[in-house]
């Protein structure tokens, strides 16, 4: 259906759920009904979006950090719990003041170019990342190292605060106790890269890690696929059991559900709230999925810099006109209204805490305090250019930009929604003076509350380009709150700081919170050993594949119909 600017917005949410009803074909199965350990395959995975950086120094979006994730490992990693453990290292200490972190690297750990990892690669490669030559996004995450500001200024070659103490230890320390510091560390920023990596950023490298797979010449084809390989090397006997992992980027989400039934694609996420119904529905498919708790929040990001949203009165008005309701009926099944900032899957979420919420009356009297009454009767009024609204194909903003032009109308604020490729709409809303409006989420980096308060809105995460405060929000009462926080070992007082951040965010409304959003993560009856991550998405060392040869060639000649024009009857 063809999308006008005064295309009812329920229209949008009936051809969302009805617009595809065809019958799903049975899961692929295993070779073998049992669950065994084995070895082999090559995962496909697939997304919409497409991946702009596999340079840990300088990546910052979701589906960069998926594929990271897989080529370094750090010397600290997440479990499936979300609490930090070691990883290339086999143990780390903390000083009792809590300014000296001290690792301990396991031995014989090779890079993927047969190089072994010392304390001498950490520091070069930690250096590397805080280069002040390197568009390092996170780099304000490690500002607290001792040496910082004389390093970032080029007042030395090298960071004091990383200290090489053998060939296989290092340690870091810090101006100041730190209550992120193990989770930012581990963080794929400032993990190990190869010798290749030099000293600083430079964007010919083809990266190189000491993580499971390795990214082979010619693996990254640019807007198009990676193409991951297993490292047989890696420092953990037996794993990982897949041969390797091919990532498409750019794929339409029908074309994903459309190669997933064919077992084109082994697991998917990016599903549109009628296929997820359907997959719930499905007996033979309900135990192939799973929700992940909601660690994504999302927003109407209003540029703060920029007319009309220089006035915080309209801004205030815009968090009262929406009717956050109406987001969570586009997509029932995992998108939760939400006013505040912090999702209900990460540590710092209160629940006690009010957020902000629809109010039709209050935001009419916001546009009268602004200086621009509307006149709901006479529909005069408000502001008068219309608001460019700059979105992205195929993500949940396609539908919600209808619904959030519709009450913003009803207050006097006209917008005109720009659908734009994902690249373009991170160039454009992330670079100062460029989009005044525009939708943004944030999935979290660690479990803690503080990777939202400081990516999105300290005034630290300002930049001229990639900014990730894409409000350019600068409020001293709040950088301070959550400067005090950063650095607050007691969790009972942290939370407090972080509480009363939130009460300044929620009446500056730089956002209008909208929801939060849990993925629903589906895979076929083949796919053995796999998990997802509550950080990283994927978790895919014990992945292997186990499908069954027979159901290959029935599924091929199924799907091969459907490709000459054949409808969907000969399905199962």
């Amino acid at each position: 259906m063809f999308v006008t600017r005064h295309t009812p917005w329920i229209l949008l949410l009936l051809s969302g759920l009805f617009g595809c009803s065809d019958p799903l074909v049975a899961p692929i199965p295993a070779s073998r009904p049992e669950e065994t350990t084995g070895r082999g395959g090559t995962m496909r995975l697939a997304s919409f979006a497409d991946i702009r950086a596999l340079d840990p120094a300088i990546a910052s979006e979701v589906l960069g950090a998926e594929v990271m994730q897989m080529i370094f490992a750090g010397l600290i990693d997440f479990d499936d719990d979300g609490k930090v453990i070691p990883d290339l290292a086999t143990h780390f200490e903390t000083s009792p003041d809590g300014l000296v972190y001290r690792f301990f690297l396991h031995e014989n750990v090779l890079f993927h170019d047969g190089n072994e990892l010392t304390a001498e690669d950490v520091k070069r490669s930690i250096e590397r990342a805080l280069h002040p030559s390197t568009p390092n996004p996170f780099a304000s995450f490690y500002e607290n190292i001792a040496g910082m500001p004389e390093y970032t200024e080029k007042k030395t070659t090298h960071l004091s605060g990383v200290v090489v103490e053998g060939r296989y230890v290092v340690s870091v320390r810090l101006r100041e106790p730190d209550a992120t510091f193990l989770p930012l560390f581990a963080l794929q920023s400032l993990r190990p890269v190869c010798k290749s990596g030099g000293d600083h950023y430079a964007d010919t490298w083809l990266p190189c890690g000491a993580g499971p797979f390795k990214l082979t010449a010619g693996g990254w084809d640019h807007g198009r696929a990676v193409t991951l390989v297993r490292h047989d090397g890696y420092f953990r006997t037996g794993i990982p059991r897949l041969d390797g992992v091919v990532f498409t980027v750019g794929m339409n989400v029908v074309t994903e559900r459309f190669k997933f039934e064919a077992g084109e694609l082994d697991t998917i996420r990016d599903l549109s709230e009628a296929d997820t119904q359907r997959f719930l529905r499905d007996p033979r498919w309900k135990s192939l999925g799973a929700y992940e708790p909601d660690r994504t929040i999302y927003g109407e990001n209003m540029n703060v810099e920029m007319p009309p949203f220089d006035n915080v009165e309209i801004r205030r008005a815009v968090a009262c006109a929406i009717d956050r309701e109406h987001y969570r009926l586009i997509r029932a099944s995992n998108v939760h209204p939400a006013g505040k900032l912090v999702p209900p899957g990460v540590p710092g979420f209160n629940p006690a805490v009010a957020g902000q919420k629809y109010d039709y009356a209050a935001a009419l009297e916001h546009m009268r305090k602004a200086g621009y009454p509307y006149d709901p009767a006479t529909g005069k009024g408000g502001w008068e250019p219309h608001i460019e609204y700059t979105a992205y194909k195929q993500g949940f903003a396609e539908f919600s930009a209808q619904v959030l032009q519709q009450d913003l109308a009803k207050i006097g604020l006209r917008i005109d929604i720009r659908i734009v490729s994902f690249a373009s709409y991170l160039s454009i809303t992330h670079r100062r003076g460029k989009s005044a409006f525009s939708p943004q989420g944030w999935n979290q980096d660690y479990p803690d509350a503080s990777d939202f308060y400081e990516t999105l809105f300290s005034s630290k995460s300002i930049n001229e380009d990639d900014s990730n405060n894409s409000a350019f929000y600068k409020n001293e009462r709040f950088d301070s709150l959550v400067d005090r926080a950063h650095h607050e070992l007691d969790p009972p007082a942290r939370q407090k700081l972080y509480d009363d951040a939130d009460a300044i965010l929620r009446n500056d409304a730089p956002w209008a919170f909208t929801h939060s959003f849990g993925w629903y993560d589906i895979r076929q009856g083949y796919v053995r050993g796999y998990r997802a991550s509550p950080t990283w998405v994927h978790n895919l060392n014990e992945t292997w594949i186990d499908r069954a040869k027979t159901a290959v060639a029935q599924r091929s000649g199924i799907f091969g119909q459907f490709a000459r024009g054949s409808i969907w009857r000969e399905r199962p």
